[in-house]
């Protein structure tokens, strides 16, 4: 305790000796005051070559931008619109059916009436036909050539002495198209057919002011007849009607009716064709 109490004692001691020591320094230091000047120092242009000191005023402008905004009321407005714009262009191409022409064949089959002074004695009978002609591209025209063959049936009252009336004929004839359409992608077309007609027959009867004749036998109503002839006889004539046909691809479906009349041996005699068949080109 009473080391502890001399050391506390020196420590002060010597606190108080620095303490003292260090005043008259203090008290100097506050007797130095830095000499002001009352003179103003000159500052010219030529001070840099006098050694004289240059005070350089900067001026620093300072710019405040200050920025408006109006909530909801945008300054710039940009509205972007995309237009997309599809044009279609239909154009309709008529579909053309391609028309068949040059060359044909055909086969037809149907009935033949016999007409005047040629019904009284025969009944309605079948008939086969073989046309072959040549139609023109671009042209309504044409040409055709028509073989074929009929045979009817006699009536009652001659068929003591006759047999079935027979007939072959060829024709000449010119083609002309009248009318034509393309429904359902067909070909369809309206003609006529006009010509010379040259004919064979056989067993039928004439009539003719009161003389019956089967070839070159003749005799009267009144009288029976004992010896006919069952030769073949011809002659010419002509040919006439109208016609239809309707194609697809190289094939065409006719049908015709025509009117024809040729010379018998006493009189002049007749019959109508009505024929369907089909052409191919």
């Amino acid at each position: 305790m009473l080391n502890r109490s001399a050391l506390m004692l020196v420590a002060g001691a010597a606190i108080f000796v620095l303490d003292a020591s260090s005043a008259p320094g203090q008290d100097t230091t506050r007797a130095r005051r830095r000499p002001t000047s009352s003179r103003r120092i000159p500052v010219t242009k030529e001070a840099a070559s006098t050694g004289e000191v240059t005070v350089r005023v900067d001026t620093v402008v300072t710019y405040r931008t200050d920025t408006l905004r109006l909530p909801g009321k945008p300054d710039t407005v940009v509205t972007t619109r995309t237009v997309t714009r599809v044009d279609t262009v239909t154009q309709m191409i008529p579909i053309r059916v391609p028309q068949i022409g040059g060359f044909y064949v055909g086969l037809g089959v149907g009935g033949s009436l016999p007409a005047a002074q040629f019904n009284d004695s025969d009944h309605p009978g079948w008939r086969v036909e073989v046309p072959l002609g040549f139609d023109f591209v671009g042209t309504p025209w044409g040409l055709r050539v028509n073989g074929g063959y009929a045979n009817y049936t006699p009536h009652g009252w001659v068929s003591s002495f006759v047999d079935n009336a027979q007939t072959w004929n060829i024709d000449g004839d010119v083609k002309l198209r009248i009318a034509s359409a393309t429904p359902a992608m067909l070909r369809l077309q309206f003609y006529g057919i006009a010509g010379v007609s040259y004919n064979w027959f056989k067993d039928i009867v004439e009539i003719d002011d009161g003389v019956i004749s089967i070839g070159n036998s003749n005799r009267s109503l009144t009288l029976p007849i004992t010896n006919p002839d069952h030769d073949w006889h011809s002659g010419w004539g002509f040919n006439v009607g109208p016609g239809i046909e309707v194609g697809k691809g190289h094939t065409n479906l006719f049908a015709e009716v025509r009117f024809t009349k040729f010379k018998g041996v006493n009189t002049n005699l007749s019959n109508v064709p009505l024929v369907i068949g089909v052409n191919w080109f």
